[in-house]
């Protein structure tokens, strides 16, 4: 049976929030609803931070694939050499510090979306604190437990898709 990948990612969605369930009731049966409010407050926005990463450097790669491949139609199989012989020795290590550099480090790690995953995270602990709502160990496993299940999911869907390829 041939899986598309939008099914992969409904199936890994599901698997998500299947975890997500299981670890809230889990908090909640330990320490209540202030428990399962931590627990979600961090499950929930390390994912959105992870999503907002991965979004961001995807859009990144696809842009520089289109503009390599737009280079390559333009020129022709001798000039791409000479090119890239020249790129060799223009990647010579700078020893001085470069204000262009910088900002494309800047675009490349904040993006708009990341930010605002970052303000929501922060906007949530903030908001549980003030509300005597926030409990430290299940805001410390909703992270772990979204970290090892994204990993997971992330190994598996490689793993599979590897797999359908042999």
């Amino acid at each position: 049976m041939m899986v598309s990948p939008m099914d992969c990612k409904y199936r890994c969605f599901l698997i998500l929030l299947g975890v997500n369930v299981i670890g809230a009731l889990v908090c909640y049966g330990v320490w209540h609803t202030a428990g399962v409010m931590s627990f979600e407050a961090a499950f929930l926005s390390f994912c959105l931070v992870l999503w907002s990463a991965y979004s961001s450097l995807k859009r990144k790669i696809n842009k520089e694939i289109t503009q390599a491949d737009l280079l390559q139609t333009k020129e022709s199989p001798s000039e791409i050499e000479e090119n890239l012989e020249e790129n060799k020795d223009a990647k010579a290590p700078k020893t001085k510090f470069s204000f262009s550099s910088f900002i494309l480090g800047l675009q490349l790690s904040m993006g708009f979306f990341r930010i605002l995953a970052y303000v929501i995270l922060i906007g949530v602990v903030v908001v549980l604190m003030n509300k005597n709502m926030f409990s430290v160990l299940p805001y410390f496993i909703g992270i772990g437990v979204s970290l090892v299940a994204t990993l997971s999911l992330a190994y598996l869907s490689q793993n599979s898709s590897s797999a359908k390829k042999v």
